[in-house]
């Protein structure tokens, strides 16, 4: 709801002064907070053990979901006749429709959801202890998990991940219009491919890391974090040789770049759900924060470079990014493990078989 005041309001107050704009991006801005908190929450209590990787894959393409609508939405809009204030009108109405949904539908636990079967509430808790299913008053230990090294390679990950998603959503309009010779009609509808792109490799990739069982769940973090960041820093580093007016070639290299980060449901993602387990909600949160200071440190390296456009800058723009990328997913493989933290056997106590996945270790 606070998202949908503050959208409606954006084209009555903003006109009259510049800070009533700030205030009201502000609390759009608190809206968003609440988002991959959410999701930590929502996993730890709706996903069985065996689907984490589909659940936070499919959770977080609200990111994708959105920019693919809004992209060529608004693009259209701001060149007809409804001009830029009727993109802020509707979005602040969908806003309120999928409140209206949400609040309508959605428990915080499967057992007091009318839309649930007793067989299904009993497939998402198999394997879960009765600690974790039902006793939701036991303290996040916030100490331990800042100090735990896997925790820290799950943040430094999504870090890297994070700086050059932001690239793509904020300046890929840009970088088509400048170097592919893109109108700026075209940009919105341009710019929405490789976020389509992304939301389709991210729901294959969330499923296949669930039903993969011939390697170690760590391997499989490690290989899939690999693709998404690795991968994407190749594409980012072919970019910067894209020739002014290769439009074309830009936007393939771009949608390839973009649609690698959906691995990440199986990488960081994953590995945050398997580690922190009751407690990825804090774990996410802390995504949350990194995606505000990704939003702030994108643009300050990108505008520190870009000063003309040419294909030159937006070369070190994208090789920048690529090594950011490189470093990160480095560090995440050197930290990562599949296997739940120490502090979270105060809820949850488990005991695995020599031949026996992770996400079945019986509790």
């Amino acid at each position: 709801m606070l998202a949908t005041v503050s959208t409606f309001l954006i084209p009555i107050l903003a006109p009259l002064h510049f800070y009533m704009f700030v205030v009201l991006r502000f609390l759009q801005g608190l809206s968003y907070a609440t988002c991959f908190p959410a999701v930590g929450a929502i996993t730890s209590s709706w996903a069985s053990l065996a689907q984490q990787g589909l659940f936070i894959a499919a959770l977080t393409t609200f990111g994708q979901t959105s920019s693919i609508f809004s992209m060529p939405v608004a693009g259209e809009l701001c060149s007809s006749a409804f001009g830029w204030k009727a993109v802020f009108y509707l979005h602040a109405l969908i806003s309120f429709a999928v409140f209206i949904i949400w609040f309508a539908i959605f428990t915080d636990s499967p057992e007091d959801n009318k839309f649930v079967r007793p067989a299904e509430v009993a497939e998402i808790e198999f394997n879960k202890s009765e600690e974790a299913i039902h006793d939701h008053t036991h303290k996040t230990p916030y100490l331990e998990i800042a100090t735990t090294p896997s925790v820290w390679g799950i943040w430094i990950g999504a870090f890297g991940d994070l700086i050059a998603v932001q690239l793509i959503h904020i300046y890929s309009p840009v970088f088509l219009h400048d170097v592919g010779g893109y109108s700026f009609e075209k940009t919105g509808f341009a710019a929405a491919v490789p976020v389509l792109f992304q939301f389709l490799v991210k729901m294959f990739a969330g499923h296949s890391s669930d039903k993969i069982h011939g390697i170690s769940e760590t391997t499989k973090i490690r290989i899939y974090n690999t693709i998404a960041l690795g991968a994407s820093a190749v594409f980012l580093v072919a970019l910067g040789f894209v020739k002014q007016g290769q439009g074309v070639l830009g936007l393939v290299l771009m949608t390839l770049a973009t649609g690698m980060f959906g691995f990440n449901g199986g990488g960081f993602s994953k590995c945050s759900a398997l580690v922190s387990r009751q407690y990825n909600h804090f774990v996410m949160a802390i995504h949350q924060i990194l995606i505000c200071f990704s939003m702030i440190v994108c643009p300050l390296i990108v505008s520190s470079i870009l000063k003309q456009g040419t294909v030159a800058e937006w070369r070190i723009v994208f090789f920048v990014h690529a090594a950011i990328l490189l470093i990160c997913n480095a560090i995440f493989c050197w930290l990562a493990t599949a296997k739940p933290a120490p502090w979270t056997d105060r809820t949850i106590k488990h005991s695995a078989t020599k031949n026996t996945p992770l996400y079945q270790t019986k509790v």
